[in-house]
């Protein structure tokens, strides 16, 4: 898959400044050998592009991350629950984030919107034999 393709397929990397070529290319190249097209078939187009922007964006985030966190709770999503108390008043908001839908087994795939869905096409990739 050239970069090209990927950007086509996933519009959120269209901007070649945020996500160069070369970082691209590196990631794509890595996701095809996680994404054999002997097991993936027609998919595995699908598999490189999720498994390639999954690591592009914990890329990005950890670029911006200013907190020590390497990025990874940037890209997890928002928070799940906040609660604040001032005198006898208070607030609590909850609401879905990245882990309302994690898979426990997806492990770090679960930091992304990319990575889950790469890995849901990967359990599902991974079912039953593969014929030669």
């Amino acid at each position: 898959m050239t970069p090209a393709e990927f950007r086509d397929m996933i519009p959120a990397f269209a901007d070649a400044t945020v996500f160069p070529d070369a970082t691209v290319t590196r990631w794509l190249a890595f996701a095809e050998k996680r994404c054999p097209l002997e097991r993936w078939q027609d998919l595995q187009p699908h598999g490189i592009a999720f498994l390639a922007a999954h690591h592009l964006t914990l890329v990005m985030a950890a670029s911006k991350a200013t907190d020590g966190t390497g990025g990874l709770d940037a890209a997890g999503g928002g928070v799940v629950s906040e609660s604040k108390t001032v005198g006898s008043i208070s607030t609590s908001v909850s609401r879905a984030g990245a882990a309302a839908t994690a898979d426990i087994r997806a492990g770090d795939y679960n930091s992304t919107s990319w990575g889950k869905q790469y890995w849901s096409l990967a359990s599902t990739i991974g079912a039953g034999g593969v014929v030669a």
